[in-house]
């Protein structure tokens, strides 16, 4: 994972591991550890929920093809694979509740209790809020099986 990051030193990377349930943001040929921002330590990876039972998340090498900030998640990073996958955090409708959670427990987690998407990556509301604040459009992202 990490020798496909120093590939890339002058841009961002997410790699998304489905055997282990991680993603990992990389900037710079890094992994990103012990950033603090908006009141949060990111380190990767971290916990990711993924295709649901009945579905399947799109794997192979792609990119941000577009940011949605009013989509019916509270982020969403959309990946340049057919059909409407991407990377996300939990319903918008909950999303005053966990952001209230957060903040009392820096480490809640909710979205990635368990698989539940229809294909999508999701991951908890705070890691999508700094990927989104972070990551461009041609971001690469590699998701293996």
């Amino acid at each position: 994972m990490l020798n496909f990051a120093e590939g890339y030193k002058d841009r961002s990377v997410i790699v998304v591991s489905k055997k282990e349930h991680l993603l990992y943001y990389c900037e710079n040929g890094r992994i990103v550890e012990n950033d603090y921002w908006q009141g949060f330590m990111y380190s990767f990876p971290v916990k990711v929920s993924l295709a649901g039972r009945w579905y399947r998340t799109p794997e192979g090498l792609m990119f941000v093809d577009r940011k949605n900030d009013r989509s019916q998640f509270t982020l969403f990073l959309g990946l340049s694979v057919p059909g409407d996958y991407g990377i996300h955090g939990a319903a918008t409708r909950l999303a005053s509740f966990l952001d209230k959670m957060e903040t009392l427990d820096h480490d809640f987690s909710f979205v990635t209790k368990k698989d539940d998407t229809r294909g999508c990556v999701a991951v908890e509301n705070r890691v999508i809020k700094y990927l989104f604040a972070r990551v461009d459009v041609k971001t690469l992202v590699w998701i293996l099986p």
